[in-house]
């Protein structure tokens, strides 16, 4: 596996541009630990509050129905 990170240039706030070299084994565990980091930062996000039993999240947002289009006579 093989995975390079070259600085390129460093920005005044703090960032960096930078190159990054892999291989294909180098890919899958970037893509792998990507995952398993979002994953973990959802779960603990949603997760049940300490003061009861309250979820962050109480249910999903509705969907907004889509208006039709209507032509020009006037017919849908």
């Amino acid at each position: 596996m093989e995975i390079t990170v070259k600085l390129i240039k460093e920005n005044k706030d703090g960032s960096a541009d930078a190159e990054v070299n892999f291989d294909q084994e180098g890919w899958e565990v970037l893509v792998q630990w990507g995952l398993v980091a979002m994953l973990t930062k959802a779960v603990s996000e949603y997760a049940i509050r300490p003061d009861g039993d309250t979820p962050v999240i109480t249910g999903r947002p509705k969907r907004k129905k889509k208006k039709e289009e209507v032509d020009m006579d006037g017919r849908c």
